[in-house]
């Protein structure tokens, strides 16, 4: 695994549509969490939770249509970061959250993309 980060980052849903991310690509790659409960007698449990695979993304406002991409059918996700060759693959994804947009700098927040399945490749 390489050291490089950042760069152009291409997604692609398999609907055709594509998104200009714009500050934030946080990822969420496992299918579960974990929380630490601590007994009375001062002995410590673990609590696993599954999640979903999740991305946290923003991107430029370019006249997506918001209505039909919540509503939207599961789809698969593509994320290729050109410039550290790593790629993510989304699969059985949907959108999660409240979308909201910034119209002094054109910048849209508040969505998660939620996937079934999550891989990635390293090339």
């Amino acid at each position: 695994m390489g050291k490089d980060f950042g760069g152009r980052i291409n997604v692609r849903l398999s609907t055709g549509a594509t998104l200009s991310l714009r500050g934030t690509f946080n990822t969420n790659p496992s299918g579960q969490s974990n929380e630490a409960v601590v007994n009375q007698d001062g002995s410590v449990d673990r609590v696993g939770t599954v999640q979903a695979r999740r991305a946290e993304i923003s991107f430029a406002d370019k006249g997506l249509d918001y209505d039909a991409l919540m509503k939207s059918r599961r789809f698969n996700v593509t994320m290729i970061e050109e410039f550290s060759g790593v790629t993510h693959y989304y699969t059985d994804a949907f959108i999660v959250g409240d979308p909201q947009t910034n119209r002094m700098n054109g910048e849209v927040t508040g969505l998660t993309i939620a996937a079934e399945k999550y891989n990635r490749s390293d090339n």
